[in-house]
């Protein structure tokens, strides 16, 4: 028998962030699988959706002459994972936007939070319908370059010099 396939209805978003990669908007969330309008998984971590993850693993020359890749760099054999990568699947445009509104909500599980991911910091999003209707450059402007002018000003030393 065949597994049903899931859509976002069966999903509560616990987070949904904004994020941005190569000047491009993109959308994705950390979900809880949904039951009913009460009853949320409340076992493990969530999962992503819109989000994929890639392992990178370091990296040699290959020197096998029978080779395909010789003299190529390929992954290193039996190597552990030096990081991952992190691929944004969903962009933000209006169809991702109905996607991912049909899966906020107030549950017993808590209230969706709503995130900017910008490469400073990642900031909680205190007005909804913004979160939903600007370009995630135009929140960077609002929310990152304003504040870091605003504490230069702060700081600021007052000590003009007065003339005698």
């Amino acid at each position: 028998m065949a597994k049903k396939k899931l859509t976002e209805n069966d999903y509560w978003a616990q987070h949904i962030i904004r994020a941005q990669q190569d000047g491009k908007d993109y959308i994705f969330a950390l979900v809880r699988r949904k039951y009913d309008e009460d009853d949320i998984e409340t076992t493990g971590p969530g999962e992503y959706l819109g989000l994929s993850r890639e392992e990178r693993y370091p990296k040699i020359t290959d020197k096998d002459p029978d080779s395909d890749t010789f003299g190529k760099r390929i992954d290193k054999p039996n190597a552990e994972p030096i990081g991952i990568r992190l691929i944004y699947k969903d962009e933000f445009n209006a169809k991702n936007i109905e996607k991912y509104k049909a899966m906020a909500g107030v549950t017993g599980f808590g209230e969706t939070g709503y995130i900017w991911k910008f490469k400073q910091i990642n900031l909680t999003a205190d007005n909804v319908n913004e979160f939903w209707q600007i370009p995630q450059e135009e929140a960077y402007d609002k929310y990152i370059v304003k504040q870091q002018v605003v504490k230069i000003e702060e700081n600021k030393s007052n000590n003009r010099r007065k003339n005698p």
